[in-house]
This record gives structure tokens, C-alpha cells and sequence, in this order.
């Protein structure tokens, strides 16, 4: 080699010393802020898992407290069904206590033909629509009396003016007479009637009640009407012989 490129080679080395320290220096650079970078990672990786274990325990005290409140909601809402269901026995056999004593007292309103024996009997299945005793006001109807010439089995109907017809709003569980004579029976559930309303009295047997003729306006058809049915008036027969039954209804009445 000849001294030119001795020299030269001794240059280039110089020249390769000189520039090593700044790439080092930027290569240490980039790894402190790697290392920051994920201290910082690290740290928020640790601050979120004690956001949720937190988040977890708030879970799990919010769990408990609904299930005690449920225990005790549960517990509550037996305990007013228990006493709401008392309360209403109570009131049940009060009004039942109350309503037994204005039959025994004669103080309940009464609608209908006057309870006496009477002339005559008409011994076949009939409905009775009695016309000339309407209910003279709003109330509550609460039972039956009448005044029957043997056991039978009726059921009574309530009857309200539709677009100028008659139609059955309201009928009775059947209803068991067990002796003749006069007889009074309570409804098992009151129903409420208007004023206007027309009681009628379903025999599906014989119709064990006597009649007189001429001083009532009782009509009578052979066939029975559910609930909801319109009285077909021209299938009512009666007008001449103005009926007058010993049947009626009590209750109370405005």
C-alpha cells in the first residue's frame, strides 16, 4: 500500500469514530421513552384494574341491597295481602251481620206484590216479568221474598231499558226454596239496579208462587232469557189478566 492510501484509511477510521456516539445517543433516546411510554402503560393498566375490582364490589354491595329489599318487599307485600284479606273477612261478615239484621228488622226497601197467600197457581216452567212494581230508585238489591206453595228452584233477573228494550243485565245463581210459606233468602252477591230497572223471576220447574188476577201487571213468557238478551215483548203474554204474584225483591234503595 502506498502512503496516499495509508492515509486515507486512517482518515476514513477518524471520520467513522467521530460519527458512532450520535446514532448511540438516538438509540438510547428511543429507549428511555419506550421505557416512559410503558411505565405509563403499566400505570394505567394498574389504575384500571383497581377501577374494576372497585367497580366489582360496588356490584356486588348493589346485588346484596337489592336482595334485601326484595326480602323485604316479599315480606311486606304478604304481610298487606294478610291483612287486606283479614280486613275484607271482617268487612264481609259485618256487612253480611248488618244486612241479616235489617232482614230480621223489616228495614230494607221492598219491590214487588204483596207476600200473601193467594187464589190462584200456575204449575209450569215460567218467566215472570212483573211490570207494575219497577225499582223507584238507585241502589243496591241484597235479596228475595216471596211467599211459595212448595220447594222450588228460581232464579231472579234484573232488567234495564236499552234504546227502548229490555235487556238482562243481571241474573242470580239459581236459588233454592226449601219450604213453603213465607220465605226470605239473600243474594250470594248484591247487585246494583237503577232507577227504571224491572225485576224479573225465571221458574225452570213449576212456578211455586200464587197469583191473584186483576190488580197487578205481571207478564209471563214460557221460555228463559240469558244475560245480555233483549225481552222480546211481543212474546209476552198477561196484559189482560193483569197477574199480581207474591214474589219480590229487598235491598236498599235511594
Amino acid at each position: 500500500m502506498s502512503r496516499r492510501g495509508i492515509l486515507a484509511a486512517l482518515a476514513a477510521l477518524v471520520l467513522a469514530g467521530c460519527q458512532a456516539p450520535p446514532v448511540i445517543k438516538e438509540v438510547q433516546d428511543q429507549n428511555r421513552a419506550l421505557q416512559q411510554q410503558l411505565q405509563q402503560a403499566n400505570r394505567q393498566i394498574a389504575e384500571l384494574q383497581g377501577r374494576e375490582a372497585q367497580l366489582r364490589e360496588d356490584a356486588d354491595e348493589l346485588n346484596r341491597v337489592i336482595g334485601v329489599l326484595g326480602t323485604e318487599k316479599s315480606s311486606r307485600v304478604l304481610e298487606s295481602s294478610n291483612l287486606r284479606g283479614q280486613v275484607r273477612g271482617f268487612v264481609l261478615q259485618q256487612i253480611d251481620l248488618l244486612r241479616e239484621f235489617l232482614v230480621r228488622g223489616n228495614l230494607l226497601d221492598y219491590v214487588g206484590g204483596e207476600l200473601v197467600a193467594r187464589s190462584r197457581v200456575d204449575e209450569q216452567p215460567l218467566l215472570l216479568v212483573d211490570l207494575a212494581n219497577t225499582v223507584p230508585g238507585s241502589g243496591t238489591l241484597t235479596g228475595l221474598g216471596g211467599h211459595f206453595t212448595k220447594p222450588t228452584t228460581l232464579t231472579v233477573k234484573v232488567l234495564r231499558a236499552v234504546d227502548q228494550q229490555k235487556v238482562v243485565i243481571w241474573e242470580s245463581k239459581p236459588l233454592t226454596i226449601t219450604e213453603p210459606g213465607l220465605t226470605r233468602i239473600n243474594f250470594p252477591v248484591a247487585v246494583g239496579v237503577e232507577k227504571g230497572d224491572v225485576v224479573a223471576y225465571y221458574f225452570p220447574q213449576a212456578t211455586s208462587v200464587s197469583f191473584d188476577t186483576g190488580t197487578g201487571d205481571t207478564r209471563f213468557m214460557a221460555t228463559d232469557i240469558g244475560l245480555g238478551a233483549v225481552v222480546p215483548a211481543a212474546a209476552l203474554d198477561g196484559a189482560k189478566s193483569r197477574r199480581a204474584y207474591s214474589l219480590g225483591v229487598y235491598g236498599l234503595l235511594n
